[in-house]
C-alpha cells in the first residue's frame, strides 16, 4: 500500500464523522417544532431576525395601514408584503388571532405569490395558535442566548 492511500482512508474517515454530525445536529427551530415539518416551514419563513429594526420602520398598525393604502391604489405585492410583516409582528408578540388574520390577508390579497401555502397554513386557527407558541419559546430562548 502506497503512503498516499493511508492518507485517503484517514480523510474519508473523517468526512464521513463529520457528516455523521451534521445530520445529529439539529437548529432550535427544528427542535421546537418536534417533527412538525409544515410548522418549521411556515416559521422558518416568517420569524424576524431582528424584530428591533422591523418595528423601526413601522409597528404593527402602521404596516396595515400601510398594506390598506397599498390596496386602495392597487399595487397588491406591496399590500401584501406589509399585510406579512404586519403578521409577522403579531406573531413575534403573541397575538394569534392577528397572526391568522393577516396572513389569511396576505394570501387573500396576492393570489400568485409563490410562498402563499405558508400564508394560508398560518391563516388557520390551530395553526396560528401552534405557531404563536413555538414563536414565544424561540424568541425567549433567542433573547436570553442574546444575554
Amino acid at each position: 500500500m502506497s503512503p498516499l492511500n493511508i492518507f485517503k482512508r484517514g480523510k474519508k474517515e473523517t468526512e464521513e464523522k463529520v457528516e455523521e454530525k451534521k445530520v445529529e445536529e439539529k437548529t432550535l427551530l427544528e427542535n421546537l417544532c418536534k417533527g412538525d415539518n409544515e410548522l418549521y416551514k411556515a416559521l422558518s419563513s416568517t420569524l424576524l431576525l431582528n424584530v428591533e429594526m422591523t418595528r423601526k420602520a413601522g409597528n404593527m398598525d402602521a404596516r396595515i395601514g400601510k398594506a390598506q393604502e397599498y390596496e386602495k391604489n392597487k399595487d397588491f405585492a406591496r399590500a401584501r408584503i406589509e399585510y406579512q410583516v404586519a403578521g409577522e409582528l403579531a406573531l413575534n408578540e403573541g397575538k394569534a388571532a392577528q397572526v391568522q388574520k393577516l396572513f389569511k390577508r396576505a394570501s387573500e390579497i396576492d393570489p400568485s405569490y409563490l410562498g402563499k401555502g405558508v400564508f394560508e397554513f398560518l391563516a388557520k386557527k390551530e395553526n396560528a395558535e401552534k405557531a404563536v407558541a413555538v414563536a414565544k419559546e424561540f424568541y425567549g430562548q433567542m433573547e436570553r442566548g442574546s444575554q
